[in-house]
């Protein structure tokens, strides 16, 4: 499978279980990949276990949520890749309800989820526009939280809520350029964002409960392999069993 072949990819959340089902099936389509995340050792095991079975994969481990976080991550863009094509953005925290969180961290929240997104989004179509080739996609990882508004996640809506915004406007911004953009919209998925220990995570996606970040990644894929001049605009994907309250 060579559909991304060559291509410069960016992954931030690269050590979750969606980043890491996006880079192995990124990896095999024939893409360059660069992964992104803040946990060095997590980062490192992945890169080297996905290189051994071959394909160009480094990483850079960057606090997104820290202003200076994405300079950072794209001075290792610059310096590894040389340019990039494409962007993929599924870096974030979970959240509680905001009257059970001090300052500190509900603005960690917004600056994880819909910050970093907005200046990784920056970067990369910066990027893309250099080379040239109008060809550039970014995907941005949202939620089915936005329309579903369960208690509790009013912190976590916000953010995703503005990055749905964000994509949505942006995408018809770069329509000139040539550059796609596409939000992906899941519902519940069998991560480690999820309040539940593994054995339950893996119990409740049997039961469809939970998405299986797989798929999340394969619905990435579908998106990011479509040919230029198809958009792919918004994409949900849930579990048969979505919880809605």
């Amino acid at each position: 499978m060579t559909m991304l072949d060559g291509k410069r990819i960016l992954i931030t959340g690269g050590a979750g279980g969606v980043g890491r089902a996006v880079a192995e099936r990124m990896l095999a389509a024939g893409g360059r990949v660069l992964l992104s995340d803040r946990e060095d050792a997590a980062l490192r095991e992945l890169a080297e276990r996905l290189g051994s079975s071959g394909g160009e994969i480094a990483t850079a481990t960057v606090e997104l949520s820290d202003p200076a976080g994405p300079a950072r991550l794209f001075q290792r863009v610059d310096e590894w890749l040389g340019g990039l094509d494409i962007l993929v953005a599924c870096a974030g925290v979970g959240s509680g309800p905001l009257s059970e969180m001090d300052d500190a961290g509900w603005r960690h929240v917004i600056d994880s989820n819909l910050v970093s997104y907005v200046a990784c989004t920056k970067g990369a179509v910066e990027r893309i526009k250099a080379g040239g080739t109008r060809e550039g996609m970014i995907i941005l990882v949202g939620s089915i939280s936005v329309h579903i508004k369960a208690v509790g996640e009013s912190v976590y809506n916000a953010a995703k809520g503005g990055v749905a915004s964000f994509a949505e406007t942006l995408r018809k911004e770069l329509i000139p350029d040539g550059i796609r953009l596409t939000l992906i919209e899941p519902g519940a998925i069998a991560s480690s964002m999820q309040p539940f220990p593994p054995e339950e995570r893996q119990r409740m996606m049997e039961d469809n409960k939970l998405l299986p970040p797989a798929q999340v990644a394969e619905a990435i894929l579908f998106a990011a392999t479509r040919p230029a001049g198809v958009d792919v605009v918004t994409l949900r994907i849930e579990p048969l069993d979505q919880k809605i309250y």
